[in-house]
């Protein structure tokens, strides 16, 4: 998350800065949120909205300069808004594996988890969480090493997506997607030489893992997968699809074959 941070009754707390990341926040977990700071300038329709959702939530709301949100959020890029909260909990995927096994309270078809194999762009975080949203992935598995974390410009690039699906950590992906398959997963993973992704049968259960931006899945992550699927693309074309991209499509054909977030 990001690194200024401050203490209030205890708390690790954060400032958050940008419009859909401070609408969001205020929309999936408004019990984090401690106060809203404004640019006092910068009275849109759009941020009269979010003063009125803070307000009716009792979160005090503060009019400050330009130069304060910078320096409070650490970039230019606040958009007007900042919000001190709470860093967004990330759940420990083993503990997801643990309800999945043992309460049975998931509907496990149309389910689909998104995981990440050392993607290290925070933009790209951003930009695949925003696409896992908007096509119902029902989670987000990360690593917490060499790994981009939820950092401002992740936030950023999500559009509000990092504060609203599911985060799970893995300290080990390989271990982590063993034990899934166990558990019932079917394991799919992105490659460039892998078989068309509308050819695939996209079993549910199901993880999607994308690999890093220059390397692709690691060797080990793609023995665990039950199958590669790919996207391809024209000769006339350039070599390969940016991470985010290929990850859209991917996520875009699991979606229109109907393994999606249900009720």
């Amino acid at each position: 998350m990001l690194k200024n941070e401050s203490k209030k009754r205890g708390l690790s707390l954060i400032w958050i800065g940008g419009f859909h990341s401070v609408k969001e926040t205020l929309e999936s977990r408004p019990e984090d949120v401690f106060e809203l700071w404004v640019e006092a300038k910068n009275q849109t329709p759009e941020i009269a909205e979010v003063i009125r959702r803070a307000r009716a939530l009792r979160i005090p709301v503060h009019f400050r300069d330009k130069d304060e949100l910078f320096h409070a959020t650490k970039t230019d890029r606040h958009q007007g808004l900042a919000a001190r909260a709470k860093e967004k909990s990330v759940l420990s995927f083993s503990d997801f594996l643990s309800r999945w096994e043992e309460k049975g309270d998931f509907k496990r078809d149309n389910f689909f988890l998104v995981a990440l194999d050392q993607i290290q762009d925070p933009h790209n975080l951003g930009a695949i969480a925003r696409s896992a949203s908007v096509f119902g992935a029902r989670g987000l598995i990360i690593c917490d090493r060499r790994s981009a974390s939820v950092s401002l410009g992740a936030l950023r690039s999500s559009a509000g997506a990092l504060e609203k699906i599911p985060l799970y950590e893995a300290g080990n992906l390989g271990q982590a997607l063993a034990s899934a398959k166990k558990a019932g997963f079917w394991i799919y993973g992105a490659s460039a030489g892998g078989r068309p992704s509308w050819e695939s049968a996209l079993n549910s259960p199901m993880i999607l893992v994308i690999g890093s931006e220059g390397e692709g899945l690691r060797k080990s992550t793609q023995d665990l997968c039950d199958e590669l699927v790919g996207i391809p693309i024209s000769e006339s074309g350039v070599s390969s699809l940016n991470a985010s991209v290929a990850a859209g499509i991917l996520m875009y054909e699991v979606y229109r074959r109907g393994v999606r977030d249900s009720p």
